[in-house]
């Protein structure tokens, strides 16, 4: 049995990459995960997707051939492995990351009242980071680009779900059960006000242009509360079970019907404050325009859909203040990920462009300065 997952099964190693697959490990994975019977995989193709090329993770499509046929086996599924960039593999927050992906699929998807893909097979190994998903292949379904927007239906669509997915983990028992969602200890504040005035001037040169004067100042007084806003975001009362990175890269839209929205991609599952994964969300993967003309529309969707399902102890007050936190929340970790990662210029500039621009203005448009020269 793995430690801590409802899955029980003899231990298999774990490809690398895709080219350690072969058809008799397909077969013992298929096996174990109950998604086929005494068929084997014969023959399977394998085909890298977009996304899937090796900087965070390895992401391939595979075709599958059974002896003898399978009925209800799958033809075609997604498999993940680990980064093929070591650097990236081998940092603890990158390995805690794989760890919960595994980790949610095998304890908590069924039960999360949110459409996810199914998993046949997952497992990691927690001291090497490598580690490996075999997941439903959602296609014709695809998944939206934050770099084009989304529409207000799919916001919509967006919002809805992710609020009955909070709702439904509301200071739920498990959530201290789960002992793979347990935070690191976060540096002392003073530590995280270090390295922010270290990164400050590395990302104003990166953005290469001149921001707001309201910008550099949030910018300038940041450092001090950033410790602060995380941990009232991740610890304080009342939790949930957030995504951690709901954007439209990981929510893919189908036809209309039961398989029309699905979410993926739950790498950076964890509890806290779920308000964070609706600002997140608007901020960057809607145009400023269309999130102007929608944005209240949706918090207020968002309070009713937690009211419909029992959460009784969240104000519209408290929850404009905690998405204001979550605007400046963002804003750092675009700061910290703009001057420290080892992204590409293009993705700096993707980064830049797009995301920071888009968190610039819903900054701006809820005056969060204001919280900042308050103190919080």
């Amino acid at each position: 049995m793995i430690p801590g997952s409802s899955w029980s099964f003899e231990r298999m190693d774990i490809p690398h990459s895709p080219a350690d697959l072969s058809s008799s490990w397909l077969t013992m994975a298929l096996r174990h995960g109950c998604a086929i019977g005494a068929s084997a995989v014969r023959e399977f193709e394998c085909s890298p997707l977009e996304a899937g090329k090796g900087f965070y993770g390895q992401i391939v499509r595979l075709k599958l051939t059974y002896d003898p046929p399978e009925t209800d086996g799958p033809r075609t599924m997604i498999a993940k492995f680990s980064s093929s960039n070591p650097g990236m593999r081998q940092r603890p927050n990158t390995q805690a990351s794989y760890e919960r992906e595994v980790r949610f699929y095998q304890n908590v998807a069924k039960e999360s009242l949110v459409p996810v893909p199914t998993c046949y097979y997952a497992d990691v190994n927690t001291k090497s980071g490598w580690h490996v998903l075999l997941l439903e292949d959602l296609a014709p379904a695809r998944s939206g680009s934050r770099t084009e927007g989304c529409s207000p239906n799919q916001a919509r669509t967006a919002i809805h779900h992710i609020a009955r997915f909070h709702a439904h983990w509301w200071e739920h028992p498990m959530l201290d059960e789960l002992e793979w969602l347990v935070d690191a200890p976060g540096a002392p504040d003073d530590e995280i006000a270090r390295l922010h005035e270290q990164w400050w001037p590395v990302f104003l040169r990166e953005v290469g242009k001149p921001l707001p004067d309201e910008v550099m100042a949030i910018g300038e007084l940041l450092g001090e509360h950033r410790g602060r806003i995380a941990r009232r975001l991740r610890t304080n009362e009342p939790r949930t079970l957030r995504h951690g990175d709901y954007s439209l890269e990981n929510l893919m839209f189908g036809a209309a019907g039961e398989r029309a929205f699905f979410v993926v991609d739950w790498h950076f599952v964890n509890r806290g404050r779920g308000i964070s994964d609706v600002a997140y969300f608007l901020s960057e993967s809607v145009v400023p325009e269309n999130r102007q003309a929608i944005e209240m529309e949706l918090l207020y969707d968002y309070l009713r859909i937690l009211d419909d399902h029992g959460v009784r102890n969240y104000s519209f007050d408290d929850a404009m203040y905690d998405y204001r936190i979550s605007l400046l929340n963002r804003f750092g970790s675009l700061i910290s990920t703009i001057a420290a990662m080892p992204f590409t210029k293009e993705q700096i500039r993707m980064c830049v462009d797009v995301l920071l621009a888009r968190n610039i203005a819903a900054m701006l448009d809820h005056d969060c300065r204001s919280l900042l020269d308050s103190g919080l």
